[in-house]
């Protein structure tokens, strides 16, 4: 039975059924937000990078922060166990150089001041530069994003860095498409 066929009466029980049991779906301060939202951040300290998308984010904690977030979003969308980025230096990477990571500037959403709407992380491992995670705002996927940062990826640190597996059907695609080496990016 759909609830429209219910009656009036009927409908409201069952509606404020259903709002109790969200009140403690996931409780917790902003417990329903942070589980539904997934946010673009404004930086107003950063500036708006000239013909780029990227905003170089490794040594501004305020920036370092949001890559963050968006690690744990990457982490929730493709289930792994752990964020790939802390913000937070460890005494055992404490200003580690082989470890960068970058922003992205939104295309879709405009400003005087960039709006980061995704973050990457590269890093190096036995003198190689690999890239270990990519992850894109949905409301900017398919909007040329990808495209812009892929291609200032590629003009900063190469078009030989490596890409770090497991990878999504969904980035498998965007290499295929982007004529990305193989060996680049299947093991």
């Amino acid at each position: 039975m759909s609830i429209d066929d219910l009656s009036p009466d009927d409908r409201e029980a069952l509606l404020a059924e259903r709002r109790e049991e969200y009140k403690s779906f996931w409780p917790g301060p902003h417990g329903r937000r942070v589980r539904y939202a997934i946010e673009m951040f404004p930086l107003l300290q950063a500036d708006k990078p000239r013909g780029r998308t990227l905003i170089p984010a490794t040594r501004d904690m305020r920036l370092r922060k949001v890559v963050e977030t968006f690690g744990k979003y990457f982490k929730q969308e493709l289930g792994f166990d752990s964020v790939p980025f802390a913000a937070q230096r460890s005494r055992l990477y404490n200003n580690d150089p082989t470890v960068e990571v970058v922003l992205f500037d939104a295309q879709r959403v405009t400003a005087t001041f960039p709006i980061a709407a995704g973050a990457a992380g590269l890093s190096i491992q036995d003198g190689e530069r690999w890239l270990d995670w990519f992850w894109i705002h949905p409301f900017e996927r398919g909007k040329g994003l990808a495209d812009k940062a892929w291609a200032d990826l590629e003009e900063l640190y190469g078009k030989q860095f490596r890409i770090q597996p497991p990878l999504s059907p969904a980035m498998e695609r965007f290499l295929t498409h982007h004529a990305v080496a193989p060996e680049r990016w299947r093991s």
